[in-house]
């Protein structure tokens, strides 16, 4: 380690922590293109628990999966310190993707973190869960514990997540949540939930809900007309032709480019998938249903949409 990082004073190391994540925020500045392995040093040498703490904070800011590895060597996930382990919760799961080696590892670290006993851990833990589409039976259980958590942010954030797996506990405990009460709030992140699974059971109580808030004109209610859209009976049938009539249109459009399209998941979570194009063979994912329903899907402007993109990222 440098020596100046050996011989300062905690004060002037969290300062230094700092000022190297900024760094690595959006794109390590060409000044400091070692921050990255001098944050790991840092996080690996040092047991102040404050340092600890915003040297994982600095590191998150990479979004790079080195340092999700770093947590996962350097630091416990029942460290002492409330403040370094809402540090991991918050930070573990920047720059996890899919084929990440340590995403496994990961998501079982933030299993673990949505039983913390602090209620903020948990929050983030249940947030980072959702964030990584965890869809491990063990990641779904740890987050329907969760769905009568005392804390109302921890609970809609389980909720929210476990709704976007398609786990049928998120939908009986918004049956439960999404009947009128005036003395209930209903949280925006449920509405969310509801959009996410689609349900129609939960149709008529949106119907009521959208009586009882007629009038209004907020984000509430513009995520509530989403929900109640997608929870529509026969959304689901009617998304499918939609969806057929999509990938058929955007593979004839991309015909003799060596590209294919295919669909990926189940509605409301339906992608567009893009198979052939280059930068390493990855695919693009397009979801379908972010901004419309399926009885006035745009379909032929979308699948033109859908095959410009795919064929200007295999130019670039």
């Amino acid at each position: 380690m440098p020596h100046d990082e050996q011989m300062a004073s905690n004060p002037d190391l969290i300062s230094l922590v700092r000022e190297l994540g900024a760094a690595l925020e959006g794109e390590p500045d060409e000044n400091s293109p070692d921050a990255l392995p001098r944050l790991a040093g840092i996080l690996a040498s040092e047991t102040d628990a404050r340092v600890v703490a915003e040297t994982v904070t600095a590191l998150g800011q990479a979004w790079d999966p080195q340092a999700a590895q770093f947590f996962l060597d350097h630091v416990r996930i029942d460290h002492t310190s409330t403040e370094v382990r809402l540090a991991v919760a918050q930070c573990l799961p920047n720059g996890v993707e899919d084929d990440t080696p340590c995403r496994d590892t990961v998501i079982e670290a933030l299993i673990t973190l949505t039983s913390d006993d602090n209620s903020d851990v948990r929050d983030w833990a249940c947030f980072g869960l959702g964030q990584m589409d965890a869809a491990s039976p063990g990641a779904k259980d740890a987050l329907a514990a969760r769905l009568t958590d005392p804390d109302d942010d921890t609970r809609c954030e389980a909720l929210l997540a476990l709704a976007k797996t398609g786990d049928s506990r998120a939908g009986t405990a918004l049956q439960q949540r999404l009947v009128f009460d005036p003395d209930e709030c209903v949280f925006q992140l449920e509405l969310l939930a509801a959009a996410e699974l689609g349900d129609p059971n939960l149709y008529p109580l949106l119907l009521r809900l959208g009586e009882e808030w007629a009038g209004d004109d907020d984000e509430f209610m513009r995520a509530l007309a989403v929900a109640t859209s997608r929870c529509r009976p026969g959304a689901k049938a009617e998304a499918t032709r939609v969806e057929r009539e999509l990938v058929t249109r955007v593979n004839a459009l991309l015909a003799g480019q060596g590209l294919t399209a295919t669909l990926v998941g189940d509605y409301p979570r339906t992608a567009l998938t893009i198979h052939g194009v280059e930068q390493g063979d990855s695919d693009l994912l397009n979801e379908i249903w972010t901004e419309h329903n399926p009885w006035d899907y745009p379909l032929e402007q979308e699948a033109q949409t859908f095959a410009f993109h795919a064929t200007e990222t295999e130019e670039q």
